[in-house]
């Protein structure tokens, strides 16, 4: 706790330059330590009380007694305090909550995806046998040539299946699978 002050009370209330510098110097270091009860960060716990200070030199506050000042003081220290703990912990809570919105959505996204992808491969494999090999052979991200060689037929032969086999797979699953999810796949 500092010792008294030195200075009359009306020369502290007239905010001279000499009466402000006097007041911030005798009282800075005890309103930061007491605002590090608060606080856990140093540098928030000087903002904290520099801000005080701004806010009574420019508002001329008035007091009637240097109790009433020091009252004044620790008083607003730790209101400020509670506040930006508050704000803080609301902050918090949004990047909580916003975390947790993303990461359900993408769990939903990836459900999704992997019904969709269960329902595509039971569709490929409802199809007639060479269909159903090119298509595997396509979800293996095979070009149309390097399908042709595996199967030992032509390029031709290939673009057909293909054809033949979307037709089918669009035919089995427009109900059940959005045209732009089916077509980014196939």
């Amino acid at each position: 706790m500092p010792a008294p002050l030195s200075s009359p009370l009306h020369d502290i209330l007239r905010y001279d330059d000499m009466a402000v510098k006097f007041l911030f110097e005798h009282y800075y270091v005890s309103l930061v330590l007491f605002a590090k009860n608060y606080l856990p960060d140093i540098e928030d716990c000087k903002d904290v009380v520099q801000g005080i200070f701004l806010h009574m030199v420019e508002n001329r506050e008035k007091f009637t007694s240097i109790d009433n000042l020091k009252a004044y003081l620790y008083q607003t220290t730790q209101n400020r305090c509670l506040k930006q703990l508050r704000h803080e912990g609301v902050k918090q809570r949004y990047i909580f909550e916003s975390q947790a919105v993303e990461e359900e959505a993408f769990y939903l996204d990836h459900i999704l995806e992997e019904e969709v992808y269960v329902l595509l491969m039971r569709a490929i494999d409802s199809l007639p046998l060479q269909c159903r090999k090119v298509f595997r052979l396509v979800l293996e991200n095979k070009s149309n040539q390097e399908i042709a060689e595996i199967l030992s037929i032509n390029i031709e032969t290939v673009k057909s299946y293909k054809k033949r086999g979307k037709a089918l797979l669009y035919k089995r699953l427009k109900g059940i699978v959005p045209l732009v999810l089916l077509t980014s796949w196939l």
